[in-house]
């Protein structure tokens, strides 16, 4: 369930852009994130927008934080994915991470968090948090600079976004 990726913009990237191209032949092409993401989520969703995608930009309150309420009201029939970052790299807000990938399952929808920033400083179960998709770095965790990982729930199917190998 674990994938080795050369940093977390990639590992972003694969998670969003993946299961996106995965859910478009399923006819869904929505997505929703937040306001207050990281480039390499917000710039991967603008590249989806370019290929006829729909994003739902979810905003925050002025404590940082999403309403899990405002992603249940966002969620579409062709909504194919939820991607929320766990902890904000510039004010430090963790975000209800349980309950939104609660919200997005109770829909049938796929749920990825940005976990960069929270890695290796508070505890993280992703099988408790109940998510499918997981971003994360290693030089959070003591590792080498520019490695990461990207966390897929055995049984999720993503497209490649590299030829010529399995995932």
């Amino acid at each position: 369930e674990i994938f080795f990726t050369s940093c977390g913009s990639e590992a972003d990237n694969w998670a969003i852009k993946g299961t996106a191209e995965l859910m478009e032949k399923r006819g869904k092409k929505h997505i929703i994130t937040s306001v207050f993401e990281h480039h390499a989520v917000l710039h991967t969703c603008e590249y989806l927008e370019k290929h006829g995608f729909e994003i739902t930009y979810i905003p925050v309150n002025d404590k940082g934080l999403i309403d899990p309420e405002d992603v249940r009201k966002a969620i579409r029939e062709d909504t194919a994915l939820v991607t929320i970052m766990y902890a904000n790299n510039e004010i430090g807000t963790l975000q209800d991470i349980k309950r939104i990938a609660q919200i997005a399952h109770e829909k049938g929808v796929l749920f990825h968090t940005d976990a960069v920033q929270a890695i290796g400083k508070i505890k993280i179960d992703v099988k408790d948090l109940g998510v499918d998709l997981m971003t994360a770095t290693a030089q959070k965790i003591g590792g080498i600079l520019g490695g990461a990982f990207l966390y897929k729930r055995d049984g999720i199917k993503l497209e490649p976004l590299i030829f010529g190998h399995n995932t």
